[in-house]
């Protein structure tokens, strides 16, 4: 009997997918963009695309770096974890989209700020920020 729960438990570790604990669920606070002046000019709520962005949430693998959502996907890009992130560095990727209009897009979670919620900004044509949590 002992070495049936030793077995069971050894199971149910294994059956946890290894990169679960260690995915980043995001949630946008702010979305904007950099103006012909030099400037940021915040997009939510000036009717358009990006008016429901605040709120909107997205995943990341940390493993790979992978990021989904509504407004936030780096899906078929070449994604690259250049930091998986401490308590003394913020967790950063880079996905680049080769192919026809080139692209890329830089995501920085600062793992290391103290408290549950850990700030992060994505730049890419436009800029979203907010905060993960593990």
């Amino acid at each position: 009997m002992k070495n049936f729960y030793a077995y069971a438990l050894l199971l149910s570790i294994l059956a946890i997918p290894a990169h679960a604990g260690s995915d980043l669920s995001c949630t946008i606070t702010g979305v904007s963009e950099l103006t012909a002046n030099a400037e940021l000019e915040a997009l939510a709520g000036k009717k358009n695309y990006y008016e429901t962005a605040v709120g909107a949430q997205f995943i990341v693998q940390r493993d790979q770096g992978i990021m989904a959502g509504r407004f936030v996907s780096n899906a078929g890009w070449k994604v690259t974890v250049i930091d998986q992130g401490s308590a003394l560095q913020s967790y950063k990727v880079v996905s680049n989209k080769p192919s026809g209009r080139v692209q890329t897009q830089f995501l920085e979670v600062r793992l290391q700020e103290k408290g549950d919620k850990k700030p992060f900004f994505l730049l890419a044509t436009e800029i979203l920020y907010g905060y993960c949590t593990l």
